[in-house]
This record gives C-alpha cells, structure tokens and sequence, in this order.
C-alpha cells in the first residue's frame, strides 16, 4: 500500500519523498571470501590512432580567400571581385548588413580594390567598413576601427582624380574626426588636400 493508504497525503517532491523517515541502508554486498577482486583497469593515455579512411576536413572559407586573391593576383580581378561580392550577398541575406560576416567581405573587397588599382574604390569601402564597425558600437581606438580608417586615409591620398577624391573627402573628414589614430595630424592633412582640390586646377 502507497503512501496514501498508511493515513497521510499522498504528495510529490522532496518533502513527500522523505515524510517517512529515513529509509534503511543496505550495505555493499562484499565478493565471496577469497575470491578475486579485480583492480579498476588503467586508463589508456594514449592517443588513439583516428579510424581507417578519417582525414581532416579543410576549412571552406580558407581555400575561399586562397581562391579569390589567386585570382586577384593572377590579374584576373573582374572574378575575383564577383565571387567576394556574391559571398558578401550571402553573408547579408544570412546575417544581416553588420554582422562580423558582412563586415568581413567588406573588407576583403577593399583589398581586392587596392591589388586591382582602384584607390578610390578601395578607399569608399573601407570608409563602409569603418561606417559598419562604429555603427556597431565599437569605439573609435578600437584596432579594427582605426586599421579601416587609416586604410582608408592612405587609398585616398593615391586617387589621382580630383572629383572621385573631392567627393570621398567629406566622409573622411568626418571619420577623422571620430577616429584621429595614432599619427598626430591626420585630420589637418586630409583638410589640407581637400583644400587644394577644391581650388582651380591650374592649367599650363
């Protein structure tokens, strides 16, 4: 007969468990007189030896970046750039505008831009990556942060084209602003040239 029968409540929990009072131990059954007790097996330390067939998977996204920059630096920069940009496209559809992978992309298209010769290119996404970085809430000595707006200060200074370089001057600026870096004077000197050009281009 249960708990219930013996005139209590039947219950559930710790304190209907042990309304009873405590149960009896038993003792551990000893091994017959003079047989054999058996020691506890040694633990092998051992390494084991992987199963026949096993080996190392590679990592994708290694032999991804391997893949791309021999393209870029085989000259062949039009494929390159398309499969960073279509793997920029499924980090945004997977993790969002400003996630560490989007982000990421970003930043390898901008180098794609500096190996394929288009400063100004590299400069605008680098100026994406320091925008994303900071829009994240990472502080402006952050490594990351500055590393992306000094990237971005030096493709600048090797655009030739006046326009392309008078137009990615104000974002700098502003950037500079938020994000001095290490170099004392950083920020005069993108003024500075953003000055120049835009006074008349002299003519001989």
């Amino acid at each position: 007969m249960g708990w219930a029968g013996r005139g209590g409540r039947a219950g559930g929990g710790y304190a209907a468990a042990h309304a009873a009072g405590p149960s009896r131990i038993v003792p551990p059954r000893r091994p017959p007189t003079g047989a054999p007790i058996s020691a506890p097996a040694a633990a092998d330390a051992r390494p084991r030896a992987p199963p026949p067939g096993w080996a190392p998977v590679a990592d994708p996204l290694a032999s991804t970046h391997a893949a791309i920059f021999e393209a870029a630096n085989a000259g062949r920069h039009s494929e390159a750039a398309s499969m960073a940009a279509a793997w920029e496209q499924e980090a945004l559809r997977t993790a969002g505008p400003r996630s560490d992978e989007a982000i990421h992309w970003l930043e390898v298209r901008a180098d794609l831009s500096r190996i394929a010769g288009d400063p100004a290119r590299a400069c605008e996404l680098w100026l994406a990556v320091a925008d994303a970085r900071l829009g994240n809430g990472e502080p402006a000595e952050h490594p990351e942060v500055e590393g992306a707006v000094d990237r971005a200060h030096h493709q600048w200074q090797f655009v030739a084209d006046r326009a392309r370089a008078g137009a990615l001057a104000p974002l700098l600026i502003e950037l500079r602003g938020r994000v001095p870096g290490r170099r004392p004077g950083a920020l005069e000197a993108v003024r500075r040239r953003a000055e120049l050009l835009r006074a008349p281009a002299r003519t001989r």
